[in-house]
């Protein structure tokens, strides 16, 4: 399975939702690859709530379903929330990572 998503990002100001950056994520056996552009934007991914809140040089900052935010260096995996997630790649604002 395969599919696009758009990226959501809540104004503090307002409570508005914005549309950011164009992602897409697939999903096999469990395991999803994700591809985002763009930080502070939330995901739906697989039926979780990804929130990206970084992306940098030194790996991505991320939470999942509400948990504490994790920094995950590119080639590393953590536990985020109910998930492992693997950064393979970051590319300016762009990251890949693989959600487990």
């Amino acid at each position: 399975m395969s599919r696009s998503v758009h990226g959501l990002a809540a104004l503090a100001l307002g409570g508005a939702l914005v549309l950011t950056g164009c992602n897409s994520y697939s999903c096999k056996n469990d395991e999803c690859h994700v591809t985002v552009s763009g930080a502070d934007q939330i995901l739906e991914v697989n039926g979780l709530d990804v929130r990206v809140i970084d992306i940098g040089d030194a790996g991505v900052t991320l939470s999942v379903q509400g948990s504490r935010p994790a920094k995950i260096p590119v080639g590393e995996t953590a536990q985020v929330g109910p998930v492992q997630i693997t950064v393979t790649s970051v590319e300016g604002h762009k990251a890949k990572f693989d959600m487990r």
